[in-house]
């Protein structure tokens, strides 16, 4: 990885010159990522108004940053502006760089755009298009065997015992590999932080996951979506991540 930090006009722009030439507004704007023949396509759900695009020969998705809740309808995709450091697209992109440059299972973040207005800013972050499918969208096609759920524990339980505490931990951010079956990457690092791994908010972390799997099975009636074999294979996954020692729990 070879990360750059760019100015173009007022827009402030990180990426990673090892994969990206350096980019401009259409990376970040699906219209004329559109005109570029860049966009190929849109998720099924879970993530928002993001867009796939390929761009450079390269894989990625493009993530606006929205509010959700009381403040959605108010102020949509704008946020307080601050230190461009403290902004949620330099935080993710930053802590997905350091995660992923030590090997643990989240996509490479290829670039991050804030645009400052006024008293505002809105941003973007691009980040590899991995060849998976969510575990919601697999969930809604067929059960999982125990293995599975195993390794979806052991992908959740190496970030914790990192210590980092993921924001909005459910079915739409876990993805299974199709290219690689057997792989598993957690996405979505929005809000995400680095902290010491304790009990408290890695159980938080997994309760979010659990009524995400029982919202999930019961509106869709997702085969395998929940039960106590699933989640025993899971918790036996999260609590002995591959190569190293369990979470604090």
């Amino acid at each position: 990885m070879d990360p750059r930090q760019i100015r173009e006009g007022d827009h402030a722009i990180v990426y990673d010159a090892a994969r990206l030439a350096p980019p401009g507004p259409a990376l970040f704007e699906p219209e004329a990522a559109q005109r570029r023949g860049w966009l190929t396509g849109r998720p099924d759900g879970g993530r928002g108004s993001a867009c796939f695009l390929e761009v450079d020969g390269v894989p990625a998705v493009l993530r606006p940053y929205r509010r959700g809740g009381l403040l959605a309808g108010l102020l949509e995709d704008r946020y307080p502006r601050r230190r461009l450091a403290a902004t949620r697209p330099w935080r993710e992109w930053w802590l997905l760089a350091r995660l992923h440059a030590e090997g643990l299972p989240v996509p490479a973040p290829l670039a991050a755009r804030v645009t400052p207005q006024r008293l505002f800013y809105r941003g973007e972050i691009v980040v590899e298009r991995l060849a998976a499918r969510t575990l919601a969208e697999t969930l809604r096609r067929r059960a999982l065997e125990a293995a599975e759920w195993r390794r979806v524990g052991e992908a959740i339980g190496r970030l914790h015992r990192r210590g980092v505490d993921h924001a909005d931990l459910n079915a739409h951010n876990i993805l299974l590999g199709e290219a690689e079956p057997g792989t598993v990457h957690v996405i979505d690092l929005d809000r995400a932080r680095l902290r010491r791994p304790a009990r408290g908010w890695q159980r938080r972390n997994l309760r979010r996951l659990e009524r995400s799997l029982d919202k999930l099975a019961a509106t869709f009636a997702a085969p395998g979506a929940r039960g106590e074999a699933s989640r025993s294979a899971l918790l036996h996954g999260w609590r002995r991540p591959t190569g190293g020692s369990p979470p604090d729990a």
